[in-house]
């Protein structure tokens, strides 16, 4: 029994700061029954309330702290003002105002004390709402600020509250993109990837990971991002705009060709702002990302694809900014024709090359089609000259870029699954020859043309300069192969396959998912489990490339052969991979305090 002294009800003196007519009144307990100074909870139609009886008024607040959800009722009161006792933010009772310059203020309601000799508390019509729409503004300037401080807590926070008060993904991940955009000097990072891959794969991770999947792509572009803004430009003046698409693309090609990314994203803003299309911004982008050699290791064309994935997901909302930073890409990165590792493919291509037009042309007037197993096999090769000749001979015949793509795909995965752990600094060349197909795939569906046929045979390179990873090429598991254990569900499979992982057990998770694979268990359930696996670490943007390749050519494909070197290609990137668990635990923690679960009262071994 609490010792605070209780209150006579001729002493209470009611504190009404809303006109009670604008407000619906809920009977809370009878006011006898209040001690001075202590706090009690009340639940109000899903409205959580902390109501306090101090110096002889009533008042009542909303019971989240807006700093980190800690109940107020749990507060204590000096001289009027309310301290939360979690990180000590301190509010005036009577209004529930902020005493921190930057801090959110407290929701207060009005309290009186009825004939009955019951404490009622006054809810404005629409408060319900009203709070929702408190809670996302309140989490998206939680989202910025965690953002401008670096940090995956209080981006996981602000990520658990938004989703709680039913801000959508398209939301928060066009919040995420333009910050990443506008806040950066630099080109498109991974943190924009990461959040537009969230958007790709969201119905391939389990609802659970879904916030971890935000967080983990925020956390990035925090990293990333400045805080200062990028220098603003603006489109060409319409008066007498004559300047026609051929002449502008051209420009666009010989500024890139400079490295003069102002004058080279003034063109995409003018394009943006005549309304062109996003085919003819395609076209511009991956022509100019094909104009030079393998540009980035293949980032510059994959980065692109992202960029109109992205620009697509959030309906071409912000996109006078997230277009800008791929410019960066196109001008700064490596152009492998002024590498040395490259100067032997370089008369071979420019022969190509010139036939361009040639190739062209009598692939949009001739039907073919290819064997994507077949043909991945003969770009695992080891001369690119006769490669190159195969590729450029079934393009004549009338093959579908897409399909050549398809097949590049295919053999980058078989490079990842014959990937040496000796190797081990060269992952992210397996990784990048597999996202770039991956991508090239989906350009080709976005802006088809002849100068973006240039990237099949720049991929087509470097797949042999690749060869060497798998020398000697590791072991692959053999159909039937299984592991001497007995499983009595595939969530026991699938639990045993994150024990793997943790400890770094590559060739015994492959058998596991192979055998999973031949034992026709859920797939949905395995995507889940990759999935997770790659999330629970402090993962970087190769890991969450190679799964979304590995997954999309998992659905393209028919054959089963193919459907399982792909999914094995994921296992093995993703469990030979070793980081911390960070953010992990920032978003486990935030999400712990949006359900209103002290971290004080956490077990250690919970």
């Amino acid at each position: 029994m609490s010792t605070a002294r209780r209150l006579d009800l001729s002493e209470v003196r009611p504190q009404i700061d809303v006109d009670p007519a604008t407000c619906v009144y809920h009977r809370l307990a009878p006011a006898s029954e209040f001690a001075a100074g202590e706090g009690r909870p009340f639940t109000i139609e899903g409205i959580h309330l902390a109501v306090f009886l101090y110096e002889g008024s009533f008042h009542a607040v909303d019971n989240r702290c807006p700093h980190m959800g800690y109940p107020m009722s749990k507060g204590s009161i000096r001289d009027g003002v309310l301290i939360c006792h979690w990180h000590h933010w301190e509010f005036d009772l009577k209004t529930g105002g902020c005493l921190l310059t930057s801090g959110d203020d407290l929701k207060a309601f009005p309290v009186e004390v009825r004939d009955d000799g019951c404490a009622w508390v006054g809810i404005p019509p629409g408060e319900k709402e009203e709070a929702r729409l408190r809670l996302v503004a309140r989490g998206k300037r939680a989202l910025e600020q965690g953002l401008k401080d670096r940090s995956s807590f209080l981006i996981a926070k602000a990520v658990a509250a938004l989703r709680q008060t039913g801000a959508t993904p398209q939301e928060i991940i066009q919040q995420g993109l333009y910050y990443g955009a506008h806040k950066t000097s630099d080109g498109w990072s991974s943190g924009v990837a990461i959040l537009t891959l969230a958007a790709n794969l969201w119905d391939d991770i389990a609802e659970d990971d879904h916030n971890l999947f935000l967080v983990h792509g925020l956390t990035q572009i925090s990293r990333r991002t400045s805080g200062s803004s990028r220098r603003q430009r603006f489109p060409f003046p319409r008066a007498n705009a004559d300047q026609n698409l051929a002449t502008l693309k051209r420009w666009f090609r010989t500024f890139i060709d400079q490295r003069h990314h102002g004058a080279a994203e003034r063109i995409l803003l003018t394009l943006h702002d005549r309304d062109c299309g996003k085919e003819t911004l395609a076209d511009f982008v991956f022509t100019a990302a094909t104009d030079f050699y393998f540009t980035g290791d293949g980032h510059a064309l994959d980065f692109a694809n992202k960029m109109f994935e992205a620009l697509d997901y959030v309906e071409w909302v912000g996109a006078r900014e997230i277009l800008r930073p791929i410019v960066v890409d196109l001008v700064s990165r490596t152009r492998h024709e002024e590498t040395s590792r490259w100067a032997d493919s370089l008369p071979v291509l420019e022969s190509i090359f010139s036939r361009l037009d040639e190739i062209w042309e009598d692939n949009q007037s001739n039907e073919a089609t290819l064997d994507v197993a077949d043909f991945a096999q003969v770009m695992l090769g080891d001369d690119f000259e006769p490669i190159l000749a195969r590729v450029e001979a079934a393009l004549r015949a009338g093959v579908p870029p897409a399909q050549l793509c398809r097949a590049m795909t295919y053999a980058s995965a078989l490079r990842t699954l014959r990937f040496h752990l000796k190797n081990e600094g060269d992952w992210h060349d397996v990784a990048n020859i597999y996202s770039y197909a991956h991508a090239l795939y989906a350009a080709f569906d976005y802006a088809a043309s002849k100068e973006l046929l240039r990237a099949i045979f720049h991929g087509a390179v470097f797949l042999t300069y690749l060869r060497w990873l798998n020398m000697p090429a590791a072991r692959v598991p053999r159909h039937g192969q299984k592991l001497d254990e007995h499983f009595a569900s595939s969530e026991a499979m699938l639990q045993h396959l994150g024990e793997l992982a943790d400890f770094q057990k590559v060739f015994e998770a492959e058998v596991l998912v192979s055998q999973y694979l031949e034992e026709g268990r859920d797939i949905a359930k395995l995507r889940h489990a990759l999935a997770h696996i790659m999330l629970r670490e402090d993962a970087e943007l190769h890991m969450f490339q190679v799964l979304e390749a590995a997954f999309r050519h998992y659905d393209l494909s028919s054959d089963p052969q193919e459907k399982r070197v792909h999914l094995l290609a994921a296992t093995r990137y993703i469990t030979a991979q070793k980081v911390m668990k960070n953010i992990l635990w920032s978003t486990q923690n935030a999400e712990r305090l949006q359900r209103g679960e002290l971290l004080s009262e956490r077990d250690d071994d919970d």
